[in-house]
């Protein structure tokens, strides 16, 4: 021994193990497929490395001693444990250890996530902002494993699962006419230029901007805008309104900014999507997760919603 330090062979342990849940050398050589010589020098040398009798052998019975017991209890969890962490890592390995969660700004995730969580305590999370732009590519070229988009997507190959329901708000400077108003309604914004989300595919764009409106006219054409900062920075100077979600208002608060309900735009969907084409354990795992802890959910569907 090395000043008292004994590094333990889990073969060893193993072998110890099988002698002391059956107190028979010949029984537990069978079970390992070992020689019985062989399996009694295993124990032999792991008592010497241990420094203490695990055995009392007789002639006609094998005993454990009070160590002996008490290093059963532990090398049953120290073989647990290594059986654990080799899971972990092969896992990890093949990429089955790591969900990749998309989510969209302001996209209420926490449930879903703790359900999942819960069910899969060793699966780590990712979480992958997705943008409006790339939501349907990002799922279907594995950025992310699933993801909470906002519908419609685009792509055949989607499957969905929708959520909930989230009503529009008009982004307004402070100082419009508007701005201190409970509602609005579309037509009252008729002459404002709408701001558009640069790269949003038209029946992504059909939803989120109520463009057309409900009546078929069509917006005057506004800046595209990429961002969030983008949106507040040309409101602020007049350059136009804009749609948001009710949760995303609800997260840039701003003095100079009016988040004004609209009193008749239909309103969007938020929903879980992920392809079809690539099935995952995790996946069907974390949908079902997401399924329990839904408010109002419907069965999955084909990706992409119908224009309102």
């Amino acid at each position: 021994m090395d000043g008292g330090r004994t590094d333990l062979d889990l073969r060893r342990l193993r072998s110890f193990v099988a002698v002391a849940e059956r107190l028979h050398f010949g029984q537990a050589a069978a079970a390992l497929h070992v020689t019985q010589p062989a399996l009694s020098r295993q124990i032999q040398q792991l008592e010497h490395d241990l420094g203490v009798t695990l055995f009392r052998r007789s002639s006609r019975e094998v005993a454990l001693t009070p160590a002996g017991e008490q290093f059963l209890q532990d090398s049953r969890e120290l073989l647990a444990a290594a059986r654990a962490a080799q899971n972990r890592a092969r896992r990890i390995a093949s990429g089955e250890g790591v969900l990749k969660v998309g989510f969209m700004l302001s996209s209420d995730i926490t449930a879903p996530l703790h359900a999942f969580s819960a069910r899969e305590p060793q699966v780590r999370i990712e979480l992958v902002r997705l943008r409006w732009w790339s939501q349907s590519t990002d799922l279907l070229d594995g950025t992310a494993d699933v993801g909470f988009v906002r519908l419609p997507v685009d792509a055949e190959r989607l499957r969905v699962l929708p959520l909930y329901q989230e009503g529009l708000c008009a982004v307004l400077p402070v100082r419009h006419p508007l701005a201190g108003e409970d509602t609005v309604g579309l037509r009252a914004l008729a002459d404002e230029p709408l701001l558009r989300y640069a790269d949003a595919s038209p029946a992504w764009s059909a939803v989120w901007n109520t463009d057309p409106r409900p009546d078929g006219t069509r917006w005057l054409r506004g800046p595209d805008v990429h961002d969030m900062e983008e949106i507040l920075a040309y409101v602020r100077a007049g350059g136009g309104v804009v749609m948001v979600p009710e949760s995303v208002a609800a997260v840039f608060p701003r003095p100079d900014i009016a988040y004004v309900p609209l009193a008749d735009a239909p309103p969007g969907t938020v929903a879980l999507a992920w392809d079809g084409d690539r099935p995952s354990p995790l996946v069907e795992t974390f949908v079902d997760a997401t399924r329990t802890t839904a408010v109002d959910v419907t069965r999955p569907t084909p990706g992409s919603a119908p224009a309102p």
